[in-house]
């Protein structure tokens, strides 16, 4: 499956969403991943930590920041360049730290990423009504929202009735648990 800068970007905003994963510790992981690619592109990305394995501050915030805020926008085709070259090591980053979301994400199902990309719809949609685009810009907009919000009712229903029957399982289990010790 190959991935589009636009699902990257989503990805990154549901990793990140992540608890305990935040824009730092992405950018570390990122940047170690980017290093260890056997094949660098040529974009600029700093090492940010130092032999002895302490953090680089000052590279961490600059890497932040053009991860994060510049190439993230892929607003120009520089940034979108540079941002599609840093792609491996953006999803090696997320298959390390958390590979559940790494295979949602190449399956398409998380509901985290699914709840970014509806998130970025809906703004497209609000946006072009703002802007009174075209009525068939609009229309495009909203049929891609629907089609989203489509696929995120029919996944999360999905996820709900998997995550939830294992802990109906379990606490009815306990709840027996219970009636037959103390009664």
């Amino acid at each position: 499956m190959k991935i589009t800068p636009e699902q990257v970007c989503e990805a990154l905003d549901a990793w990140v969403c992540r608890p305990g994963m935040t824009q730092e510790q992405a950018t570390i992981l990122i940047t170690e991943a980017f290093w260890a690619l056997k094949e660098r592109p040529n974009i600029d990305v700093q090492r940010v930590t130092f032999n002895d394995g302490e953090v680089d501050q000052r590279a961490l915030g600059v890497n932040r920041v053009k991860i994060f805020e510049r190439w993230k926008a892929i607003d120009t085709r520089d940034k979108r360049e540079k941002f599609t070259a840093l792609i491996p090591a953006i999803m090696e980053a997320i298959r390390i730290s958390d590979f559940r979301l790494y295979c949602e994400i190449t399956d398409g199902k998380s509901i985290t990423y699914m709840i970014a990309g509806l998130n970025k719809e809906y703004g497209d949609v609000v946006e072009s009504g703002l802007l009174f685009a075209d009525p068939s810009v609009v229309e495009r907009e909203t049929d891609e929202l629907i089609e989203k919000a489509i696929a995120f009712k029919h996944a999360y229903r999905q996820q709900y009735h998997y995550y939830f029957a294992d802990k109906q399982m379990s606490a009815r289990g306990s709840y027996e648990y219970r009636c037959t010790t103390v009664g």
